[in-house]
């Protein structure tokens, strides 16, 4: 991909992330990595989900797709693939899940959690590419930057957790505010760490190990398709009915609070 950087848009949030606009092959979409080469590491809960969403919903994104690695809890699942992540366990403590914090507009239903009709076209487009995925999973979304306890990850497991990761949280709630559909994608980078499930812990690596030469395979091929997977995700959204309701997520609020037409209003 070809992309041209963009200036940071100050927010009613702060300064949103930095923005690239992809010029090709797929003008008109958008990147926002969480991560920049230039910089150091950020915390996952550093990164500035409130000011970039606004961001990109000025900027006239309607669909966000939102990639996270992840550690695979559900023996079913194995790296190198792909979850259509269909709900989230959040078990974040510092940071900002809503717009609305002091006026509590944010009552909004999380079903379906992520937007149906952007899912949908996701898996046509993986099942086109032949790529392993799985069309559902829950994730359990952990604070970071630290990994789990082999025995948090018995505690995730038996609540029914299928993943482990540290974002898809706040942005999924986030994007409901501002009316928007946001579908989550994780490729599975290792497996968690339940101290007896797996293949031994290997200290001094940051995944213990736990990948060998067929998984890290796999993973090459997910970054090198990955863009390939968002070009044709975007371009089928061009001819696709909506099967969705996520642009009337704050109808009702709209009406009991006679918030105004103007989106950009109700954070005043």
């Amino acid at each position: 991909m070809e992309a041209r950087q963009l200036e940071p848009i100050k927010t009613p949030f702060g300064q949103s992330e930095a923005l690239f606009l992809i010029e090709r092959p797929a003008p008109g979409m958008y990147l926002v990595p969480r991560q920049l080469p230039d910089r150091g590491r950020i915390a996952p809960g550093s990164f500035n989900y409130r000011a970039t969403l606004y961001a990109l919903k000025d900027l006239g994104v309607q669909y966000v797709l939102s990639w996270t690695a992840a550690g695979t809890i559900a023996r079913e699942i194995a790296v190198g693939q792909i979850v259509l992540v269909d709900d989230v366990i959040d078990l974040t403590r510092l940071r900002a899940t809503t717009f609305f914090e002091r006026r509590g507009l944010g009552i909004l239903r999380q079903f379906p959690v992520f937007c149906p009709t952007l899912r949908g076209v996701l898996e046509e487009v993986l099942v086109e590419m032949k790529l392993p995925y799985h069309p559902g999973g829950t994730a359990a979304v952990t604070e970071g930057p630290r990994l789990e306890t082999p025995a948090e990850v018995r505690l995730l497991a038996a609540h029914g957790a299928d993943l482990v990761t540290h974002q898809l949280v706040p942005e999924v709630f986030l994007a409901k505010e501002l009316q928007m559909c946001l579908a989550g994608g994780a490729y599975v980078v290792n497996f968690a760490e339940t101290g007896s499930r797996y293949r031994p812990f290997i200290p001094g690596d940051l995944f213990g190990g736990l990948t060998h030469n067929s998984q890290a395979d796999r993973l090459e091929l997910l970054c090198r398709t990955l863009p390939d997977i968002l070009c044709r995700t975007a371009a089928k959204l061009t001819a696709t009915t909506k099967v969705c309701e996520c642009d009337r997520a704050m109808a009702a609020q709209v009406q009991e609070n006679a918030l105004p037409e103007d989106w950009h209003r109700w954070f005043e």
